[in-house]
């Protein structure tokens, strides 16, 4: 090859890559937002807990959980014999609103459906998440041909009958770089236009995250890029009004190790201020967030230590006030075991009906399950001597 066709070549691979990482939008993304009023139906606190992913693999990992139409929540995880084994597939099942027992386990979704859907060779499948689109159930969820987990794409089913059965799997074109290295992670927020936002992040050459836009075809139409470099993955999103987010992410840099990111947008999404430390330890571990009875007033759950995952905690943030309250500790490793990350990946949900659904990894054999109301929400700022 000539150096004329070369540089002709490079030319046209780096059009393609720029015009791929900032593909047009039509309109401004306009989200629909949470309904944040105060809800509980039982003014007896409920806090109860129990492992929900069975005896089916040896290893289980990266729950994530949705409200469906009729109120009950399906939870998603992924397990096998390790991460990253040729066995894992994504499990689901059912938590019944109206009786709060659970439905059996059963597989949603595994290589050999992906691999004949995509008319790709699938070696492993990872972290699912989900959104409720109307009617349909839209599964958001990882799988690698070759390599780690740097090497994975997202891919696409939907369901018409609450996860009962899925349709055909799509992989989606979300990176120029051989369309690998994009991955997910936390729950996706829908527009008044009727796409999706989805939270992703990179994991080859850099580490950085980033919001898919997608259209009810399950196109990627838009990115809007959080951070940049090598030091966020796995971003937790909330709008704060109709056109702006905050997000939340798990910091990877080198420089500035042992705290969570913070970010917040301007300018309908397109632009995002710089990486800014929250007050709170975090070792390089994934975290969640929900809204309370406004947009500032949070709740997160994550790994409240610098390098260790020994530990599941919750802090408060009330209104209007930057500072951090821890108010309950779920899981703490007493010391007596030695177990690399022990706790780990929570995914808190908050129900329409005021109640709270936190599920998290445990010891990497269990996916645990707590289930609370407002009432020990309460008890637990009463204990915390956050609220009298």
């Amino acid at each position: 090859m000539t150096i004329i066709r070369l540089g002709v070549l490079l030319m046209v691979v780096s059009g393609f890559a720029r015009a791929l990482i900032t593909l047009p939008d039509v309109q401004p993304a306009t989200f629909v937002l949470p309904d944040l009023s105060s809800k509980d139906g039982n003014s007896e606190p409920i806090l109860e807990s129990a492992f929900i992913s069975g005896d089916l693999t040896r290893e289980v990992h990266s729950a994530t959980a949705v409200e469906l139409n009729n109120g009950d929540i399906r939870v998603f995880w992924y397990g096998g014999k390790r991460e990253g084994s040729k066995d894992t597939a994504i499990y689901s099942r059912v938590f019944s609103n109206t009786t709060g027992s659970w439905s059996d386990i059963h597989g949603a979704m595994d290589r050999q459906k992906v691999t004949l859907d995509t008319r790709r060779y699938i070696r492993k499948l990872g972290n699912p998440v989900a959104v409720v689109k109307g009617d349909e159930l839209w599964l958001f969820f990882v799988s690698v041909s070759v390599g780690g987990w740097a090497g994975s794409s997202i891919n696409l089913s939907v369901s018409r009958d609450n996860g009962s059965t899925w349709g055909p799997v799509r992989r989606l074109i979300s990176s120029p770089f051989m369309n690998i290295s994009t991955l997910v992670r936390n729950a996706p927020l829908l527009t008044e236009q009727g796409d999706v936002i989805l939270p992703a992040y990179h994991e080859f050459i850099g580490k950085f995250s980033e919001l898919l836009r997608i259209d009810s075809n399950g196109a990627v139409t838009g990115k809007y890029r959080i951070s940049h470099g090598r030091e966020a993955i796995q971003p937790a999103v909330l709008p704060v009004d109709s056109v702006n987010a905050i997000a939340f992410m798990r910091n990877t840099s080198a420089q500035q190790p042992g705290k969570l990111w913070f970010s917040h947008s301007q300018n309908n999404l397109a632009d995002w201020t710089a990486l800014d430390p929250l007050t709170l330890p975090n070792p390089d571990s994934a975290a969640s967030v929900v809204q309370l009875d406004a947009a500032d007033e949070l709740l997160l759950v994550f790994n409240n230590h610098p390098t260790e995952r020994d530990d599941i905690t919750m802090a408060w943030r009330p209104t209007g006030d930057a500072d951090w309250q821890l108010i309950h500790q779920f899981e703490n490793l007493d010391g007596s075991e030695k177990i690399h990350n022990p706790f780990s990946y929570p995914f808190l949900l908050k129900a329409g009906n005021g109640n709270f659904h936190l599920f998290y990894t445990w010891k990497r054999k269990h996916i645990k399950h707590v289930w609370f109301n407002r009432a020990a929400l309460l008890n637990m700022r009463i204990a915390a001597g956050t609220d009298s």
